[in-house]
């Protein structure tokens, strides 16, 4: 789940200076009521969606197969914030902190949709930018933000050596690995980064914008831009295609009634499921252009 404490602080340049292509979004519908939901992530089988409220303080699935279906999974303080799927769909990964506890005690846990089970994972770094589990040896890619450097670095394994991907100054926050964990984006104030996470080449920059989801072929990234009148609520919000190879920009939405943020690609590349600010709903969409 992205961290939805960032839109807060972060008022976005209106002009773009990559070329923006036509409109490739079509068959937007909400697939739920009016409320306050937000950050949705597809399932590696497609065919549900998590989502948290805007305080990232619940966990919600909707069943895509079953009418549509909502289940409140789970509440508790931040357990929003970048929450995402096992690999095989049947549970949610999350962050947790101790009752009584400090932020420094959080634990990563998952819970089984069907039979609620929580269980610790001790395997998994608590800041780690993917909880996902993606392999069974110690030497699962780590990549996070040193939070006494605000740097990103990368590791293999915890007790692996880490090293610095981000070597320019600056402060940086939300970084995305790509599927195939050779690439990040990461953000550093309006700004949205590329780099290769193991080889040593010059960083791309992919404009301004809050980057949200890979596509699952890596070929770029879905992103979306904010606009504030008072620096506080946002007002209008669209999203955007930026391919990491040529660094063009397709915007997909171009709307007034609806405010889109928080673009999740789904497993198939053909749909995209996202969040409008304005009226809590989450929506889903059908992807258009080749990418």
């Amino acid at each position: 789940m992205k961290p939805k404490t960032l839109i807060a602080c972060i008022v976005f340049c209106s002009w773009l200076s990559q070329p923006i292509q036509s409109q490739s979004i079509s068959n937007s519908k909400p697939i739920t009521e009016e409320g306050e939901y937000s950050t949705p992530v597809w399932s590696p089988d497609g065919q549900k969606i998590l989502f948290t409220d805007h305080h990232n303080d619940e966990l919600f699935v909707i069943d895509l197969i079953h009418e549509n279906k909502i289940t409140k999974v789970k509440n508790g303080q931040g357990i929003g914030y970048l929450a995402n799927w096992s690999t095989d769909s049947k549970s949610i990964i999350f962050r947790e902190k101790p009752k009584d506890g400090l932020f420094s005690d959080i634990l990563v846990k998952s819970i089984n949709l069907k039979t609620k089970a929580e269980k610790t994972l001790n395997n998994v770094h608590p800041d780690n930018t993917d909880l996902s589990l993606q392999k069974k040896s110690n030497k699962n890619l780590i990549v996070y933000i040193n939070l006494q450097t605000l740097k990103l670095e990368a590791k293999e394994g915890i007790n692996g050596k880490p090293w610095v991907i981000t070597k320019e100054e600056g402060q940086y926050y939300h970084p995305i690995v790509s599927p195939d964990q050779k690439q990040v984006v990461v953000h550093e104030g309006p700004n949205i980064y590329l780099y290769p996470i193991y080889k040593k080449q010059e960083r791309i920059s992919l404009g301004y914008g809050l980057a949200s989801s890979w596509l699952p072929n890596n070929n770029g990234v879905i992103t979306f831009e904010d606009k504030s009148i008072d620096g506080h609520t946002i007002s209008a919000s669209d999203l955007f295609y930026i391919s990491a190879k040529t660094v063009s920009k397709t915007q997909l939405t171009n709307s007034n009634d609806i405010i889109e943020t928080w673009g999740d690609v789904s497993p198939d590349g053909k749909r995209i499921a996202f969040s409008d600010e304005k009226s809590g709903r989450i929506f889903i969409a059908d992807l258009n252009f080749k990418n």
